[in-house]
C-alpha cells in the first residue's frame, strides 16, 4: 500500500534562500528536516512514520535589488535598532553590523511519503489533518514563516489502477507547478567528457558550466580576412548548458571533513549532548521539470542516504555512483585542531 501525505501550496515569508554557495531557493535539507519534525511531532499522538518528501515550487518572490542595471543581484538587508552611543556630549547614531542573509517569499507544495501504512477512518483523518496544520502553522519552514496552507490531503493506494488516479489527483493538487529532480547523473556525463578533452579538468568546471552564464565571441570577419585579429569586430553569444532542461545548481547534502568528537568535547555547539562532526557542503546539479510530465511519484520523493562520511538527499533514479560526482569528493579528513582554524 502506497500513502502519502499532500501539503499543497504553502505560502511562506521571509525563508532562508542560501544553500550552501547557491542562493535563490531554499535547499533540500530543510524540507527534509521539516518532514522529520513533523514525524516526530506526529508520531506521540498518531502511530505513522514519514519518509521523504518531493519539493513542488509555484511562485516566489527574492528580496533582492540591483544598485544599477549592470549590477549584481543584492539582499535586501533588516537592520536592527540603532544603537547610542555619546561622543564629546554630542549623540552620534552608529548603525550596528550585521550578518548577511538571504530572504524570499514562496509558494510551495510537499508530497510526503508516509513509510508505515497508517490505518483510518474518516474521523482519524480529519483528526490527522488538524493535527498537521496545528504543527505547521506554528513551526518555522527554512527559518520562515507559515501563513497559511492551501489543504491537506492523504492519499492511498492499494492496486496499480488505483495508484495511477492517485498519480492524478496529485497532480491536480500541485499544478500548475515545478517539482526538483536530482541530475546528478548529468553533472558525472559532462565531467567524464571534459577528462577526455582535458585530463586536468577540474570537477568544478564542470559544474560551472551548469550554473555559470558563459559568452563566447563570434568573430565577424571581412572579406579576404581569413583569421580573426584583436580589432576583428565580434558577436557575443551565449553558451547552450551541456545538457537540455531547465537545469540549477543545488545543494544536496554533506561531506565530513573531521572525525566524529564526543559529546561537549567542540565549544559552542547547539546541543552539548550530541556528538560533533565538521562538514562541508555537497552540491551538484537539479531539474525544475513540470509536474504535469510525472509519472512515478516515487522518482520524485528525496530521502536521507548517510553513507560513512556522506550525508546525502537523493531520489530514487540516482544511482550510488554518483555520490562520486559531488564538489566534495576531493575533501581530506582533518583533524580537530585543522578543523576549527579553517573556521
Amino acid at each position: 500500500m502506497s500513502q502519502y501525505l499532500v501539503l499543497s501550496r504553502i505560502q511562506i515569508q521571509n525563508a532562508n534562500c542560501i544553500a550552501g554557495f547557491t542562493w535563490g531557493f531554499p535547499a533540500i535539507t530543510h524540507y527534509l528536516g521539516f518532514t522529520h519534525a513533523m514525524q516526530r511531532q506526529l508520531s506521540a499522538t498518531f502511530d505513522i512514520a514519514l519518509g521523504g518528501c518531493a519539493i513542488v515550487s509555484h511562485d516566489y518572490q527574492l528580496r533582492v535589488y540591483k544598485p544599477s542595471p549592470r549590477a549584481n543581484f543584492e539582499f535586501l538587508q533588516s537592520k536592527g535598532s540603532y544603537t547610542f552611543k555619546p561622543k564629546f556630549d554630542k549623540g552620534l547614531m552608529k548603525t550596528p553590523s550585521i550578518i548577511e542573509e538571504g530572504k524570499m517569499n514562496l509558494t510551495t507544495s510537499m508530497v510526503i511519503e508516509v513509510s508505515k501504512e497508517l490505518t483510518t477512518n474518516e474521523a482519524s483523518i480529519k483528526q490527522l489533518k488538524q493535527a498537521v496544520l496545528a504543527h505547521c502553522l506554528k513551526s518555522r519552514f527554512a527559518g520562515g514563516t507559515i501563513l497559511s496552507i492551501g489543504r491537506i490531503d492523504l492519499l492511498s493506494a492499494s492496486t496499480n489502477e488505483q495508484l495511477n488516479k492517485l498519480t492524478k489527483k496529485l497532480k491536480r493538487l500541485t499544478m500548475p507547478g515545478f517539482v526538483l529532480k536530482d541530475r546528478s547523473e548529468y553533472l558525472k556525463r559532462h565531467f567524464q567528457r571534459l577528462k577526455e578533452m582535458d585530463e586536468n579538468a577540474g570537477l568544478l568546471d564542470g559544474w560551472l558550466d551548469f550554473s555559470a552564464m558563459k559568452y563566447q565571441a563570434q568573430p565577424k570577419l571581412k572579406k579576404n580576412e581569413l583569421e580573426a585579429t584583436a580589432e576583428t569586430d565580434a558577436d557575443w553569444e551565449l553558451l547552450a548548458k551541456p545538457e537540455k532542461g531547465w537545469l540549477v545548481p543545488i545543494m544536496t547534502g554533506y561531506k565530513a571533513i573531521s572525525q566524529v568528537y564526543p559529546a561537549g568535547e567542540v565549544a559552542n555547539t547547539r546541543d552539548a549532548e550530541t556528538p560533533s562532526r565538521f562538514v562541508e557542503a555537497v552540491h551538484t546539479i537539479g531539474e525544475w521539470k513540470s509536474m504535469h510530465r510525472i509519472t512515478n511519484i516515487n522518482e520524485i520523493i528525496w530521502r536521507y542516504q548517510p553513507d560513512n562520511d556522506w550525508y546525502l538527499c537523493t531520489q530514487e533514479t540516482t544511482k550510488k555512483s554518483s555520490q562520486q560526482t559531488s564538489l566534495s569528493e576531493e575533501s581530506e579528513t582533518l583533524d580537530f585542531q585543522t578543523a576549527l582554524s579553517n573556521l
